[in-house]
């Protein structure tokens, strides 16, 4: 099984930190690789439409802000940075290089547009 998972949070979606769960907003599951990727693609396009700054980490772990766009922190007294993330799993674990076929990462290599 696919899964994909958007995230809002003061931290980038692959830091994984204690209660990161909460921080997902919707999340989408499909049986077919084929449907999860072109799901994926079709979000990330409509992302980097939105959002001027991204970065991608182990493939298919997604960051998008905007610096103007920040989450007071009550406990730390400062506003921090607020990343829209995006994630793959599969079987209930992250899909990243490391586990991916070539034709995969090339897939995933040409999502983002060079600016």
């Amino acid at each position: 099984m696919w899964n994909i998972i958007q995230t809002k949070s003061d931290a980038e979606p692959w830091w994984f930190l204690e209660g990161w769960e909460e921080d997902i907003l919707q999340q989408w599951t499909f049986l077919s690789k084929e449907d999860t990727f072109n799901f994926f693609k079709q979000k990330i396009a409509e992302m980097v439409d939105l959002y001027p700054h991204v970065k991608v980490k182990r493939g298919t772990q997604i960051a998008f802000w905007d610096e103007e766009e920040l989450l007071f922190c009550d406990s730390c007294d400062d506003d921090l940075q607020l990343y829209h993330g995006f994630l793959i799993f599969c079987d209930n674990k992250p899909y990243v290089s490391n586990s991916m076929t070539s034709a995969d990462k090339m897939f995933f290599e040409q999502l983002i547009p060079e600016k």
